[in-house]
Protein backbone atom coordinates (compact mmCIF):
# COMPACT_ATOMS: atom_id res chain seq x y z
CA UNK A 1 0.00 0.00 0.00
CA UNK A 2 1.42 3.39 -0.96
CA UNK A 3 1.48 6.44 1.32
CA UNK A 4 -1.28 7.97 -0.83
CA UNK A 5 -3.43 4.85 -0.50
CA UNK A 6 -2.92 4.82 3.26
CA UNK A 7 -3.83 8.53 3.54
CA UNK A 8 -7.03 8.00 1.51
CA UNK A 9 -8.02 4.93 3.52
CA UNK A 10 -7.40 6.78 6.80
CA UNK A 11 -9.35 9.87 5.67
CA UNK A 12 -12.26 7.71 4.50
CA UNK A 13 -12.24 5.62 7.70
CA UNK A 14 -12.14 8.72 9.92
CA UNK A 15 -15.03 10.28 8.00
CA UNK A 16 -16.99 7.02 8.20
CA UNK A 17 -16.50 6.82 11.97
CA UNK A 18 -17.66 10.43 12.41
CA UNK A 19 -20.71 9.83 10.20
CA UNK A 20 -21.59 6.61 12.04
CA UNK A 21 -21.39 8.36 15.42
CA UNK A 22 -23.52 11.24 14.14
CA UNK A 23 -26.14 8.87 12.73
CA UNK A 24 -26.42 7.19 16.14
CA UNK A 25 -26.98 10.59 17.74
CA UNK A 26 -29.52 11.64 15.11
CA UNK A 27 -31.47 8.42 15.68
CA UNK A 28 -32.15 9.56 19.25
CA UNK A 29 -33.25 13.17 18.75
CA UNK A 30 -36.42 14.92 17.64
CA UNK A 31 -36.90 17.05 14.53
CA UNK A 32 -37.04 20.11 16.76
CA UNK A 33 -33.68 19.24 18.33
CA UNK A 34 -32.10 19.35 14.89
CA UNK A 35 -32.89 23.05 14.66
CA UNK A 36 -31.30 24.08 17.96
CA UNK A 37 -28.29 26.39 18.03
CA UNK A 38 -25.93 26.52 20.96
CA UNK A 39 -27.06 28.90 23.73
CA UNK A 40 -24.37 31.37 22.65
CA UNK A 41 -25.79 31.49 19.11
CA UNK A 42 -24.36 30.47 15.76
CA UNK A 43 -25.45 27.75 13.43
CA UNK A 44 -28.04 25.15 14.28
CA UNK A 45 -27.20 21.45 14.31
CA UNK A 46 -29.03 21.20 10.96
CA UNK A 47 -26.89 23.95 9.46
CA UNK A 48 -23.64 22.32 10.59
CA UNK A 49 -24.83 19.05 9.09
CA UNK A 50 -25.77 20.71 5.81
CA UNK A 51 -22.41 22.48 5.62
CA UNK A 52 -20.46 19.29 6.36
CA UNK A 53 -22.39 17.25 3.79
CA UNK A 54 -21.94 19.87 1.09
CA UNK A 55 -18.24 20.29 1.86
CA UNK A 56 -17.58 16.55 1.53
CA UNK A 57 -19.58 16.18 -1.67
CA UNK A 58 -17.97 19.28 -3.19
CA UNK A 59 -14.47 17.95 -2.41
CA UNK A 60 -15.29 14.67 -4.13
CA UNK A 61 -16.58 16.67 -7.11
CA UNK A 62 -13.41 18.77 -7.11
CA UNK A 63 -11.33 15.61 -7.30
CA UNK A 64 -13.32 14.54 -10.35
CA UNK A 65 -12.88 18.01 -11.90
CA UNK A 66 -9.12 17.60 -11.48
CA UNK A 67 -9.23 14.22 -13.20
CA UNK A 68 -10.85 15.73 -16.29
CA UNK A 69 -9.12 19.13 -16.41
CA UNK A 70 -5.32 18.94 -16.48
CA UNK A 71 -5.01 22.74 -16.31
CA UNK A 72 -7.16 23.21 -13.20
CA UNK A 73 -5.05 24.49 -10.31
CA UNK A 74 -7.35 26.83 -8.39
CA UNK A 75 -10.50 26.32 -6.32
CA UNK A 76 -12.70 29.10 -5.01
CA UNK A 77 -13.49 28.70 -1.34
CA UNK A 78 -17.12 27.92 -2.17
CA UNK A 79 -15.95 25.07 -4.39
CA UNK A 80 -14.48 23.25 -1.41
CA UNK A 81 -17.52 23.96 0.75
CA UNK A 82 -15.75 26.51 2.96
CA UNK A 83 -18.52 29.11 2.81
CA UNK A 84 -21.36 26.85 1.74
CA UNK A 85 -24.59 26.40 3.64
CA UNK A 86 -27.45 24.54 2.00
CA UNK A 87 -31.05 23.96 2.90
CA UNK A 88 -31.21 22.70 6.49
CA UNK A 89 -32.86 19.28 6.71
CA UNK A 90 -36.31 19.81 8.22
CA UNK A 91 -36.56 16.36 9.77
CA UNK A 92 -34.27 13.85 11.43
CA UNK A 93 -35.25 11.28 8.77
CA UNK A 94 -33.96 13.57 6.01
CA UNK A 95 -30.82 14.39 8.03
CA UNK A 96 -30.10 10.68 8.50
CA UNK A 97 -30.64 10.07 4.77
CA UNK A 98 -28.10 12.83 4.04
CA UNK A 99 -25.61 11.25 6.44
CA UNK A 100 -26.08 7.83 4.80
CA UNK A 101 -25.66 9.27 1.31
CA UNK A 102 -22.52 11.22 2.20
CA UNK A 103 -21.14 8.20 4.04
CA UNK A 104 -21.55 6.01 0.93
CA UNK A 105 -20.01 8.65 -1.33
CA UNK A 106 -16.97 9.22 0.88
CA UNK A 107 -16.44 5.48 1.40
CA UNK A 108 -16.60 4.67 -2.31
CA UNK A 109 -15.07 7.74 -3.94
CA UNK A 110 -12.31 8.93 -1.64
CA UNK A 111 -10.24 5.72 -1.61
CA UNK A 112 -10.49 5.54 -5.42
CA UNK A 113 -8.81 8.88 -6.16
CA UNK A 114 -6.21 8.50 -8.89
CA UNK A 115 -2.63 8.94 -7.60
CA UNK A 116 -1.96 11.44 -10.39
CA UNK A 117 -4.73 13.63 -8.96
CA UNK A 118 -3.24 13.39 -5.48
CA UNK A 119 0.05 14.75 -6.78
CA UNK A 120 -1.62 17.78 -8.41
CA UNK A 121 -1.13 21.18 -6.81
CA UNK A 122 -4.14 23.45 -6.29
CA UNK A 123 -4.56 26.87 -4.75
CA UNK A 124 -7.45 27.83 -2.50
CA UNK A 125 -7.70 31.58 -1.76
CA UNK A 126 -6.73 32.61 1.75
CA UNK A 127 -5.82 29.02 2.59
CA UNK A 128 -2.78 28.32 0.43
CA UNK A 129 -1.33 26.13 -2.30
CA UNK A 130 -0.68 22.43 -1.70
CA UNK A 131 -1.06 19.07 -3.36
CA UNK A 132 -4.41 17.30 -3.29
CA UNK A 133 -2.77 14.68 -1.05
CA UNK A 134 -1.99 17.46 1.44
CA UNK A 135 -5.41 19.11 1.12
CA UNK A 136 -7.48 15.94 1.50
CA UNK A 137 -6.82 15.22 5.21
CA UNK A 138 -7.43 18.91 6.01
CA UNK A 139 -10.69 19.03 4.05
CA UNK A 140 -11.92 15.77 5.53
CA UNK A 141 -10.86 16.95 8.99
CA UNK A 142 -12.91 20.12 8.44
CA UNK A 143 -15.83 17.89 7.46
CA UNK A 144 -15.48 15.67 10.54
CA UNK A 145 -15.09 18.74 12.76
CA UNK A 146 -18.45 20.05 11.65
CA UNK A 147 -20.04 16.66 12.28
CA UNK A 148 -18.74 17.01 15.84
CA UNK A 149 -20.23 20.54 15.91
CA UNK A 150 -23.67 18.96 15.38
CA UNK A 151 -23.13 16.76 18.43
CA UNK A 152 -21.69 19.62 20.50
CA UNK A 153 -24.64 21.87 19.60
CA UNK A 154 -27.13 19.22 20.68
CA UNK A 155 -25.13 18.61 23.85
CA UNK A 156 -25.11 22.33 24.70
CA UNK A 157 -28.91 22.29 24.63
CA UNK A 158 -29.34 19.10 26.62
CA UNK A 159 -30.71 17.32 23.54
CA UNK A 160 -27.99 14.66 23.23
CA UNK A 161 -29.47 11.16 23.57
CA UNK A 162 -28.23 9.48 26.72
CA UNK A 163 -26.98 12.71 28.25
CA UNK A 164 -23.83 14.74 27.83
CA UNK A 165 -20.98 13.58 25.61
Amino acid sequence: MTAHDEMLQTAAADADAALARLDQVLAGISDGDLHLASPSGGWTAAQYLSHANLAAILWLGDLERLRHDPDLSFFHREEIGHDVLGYPPPTVAIARAQVASTRRSVATCLPAVDPEILDRTVEIPDLGTMTVAEWTPLIMGHFAGHLQDVIDTLDSRGALPGGSA
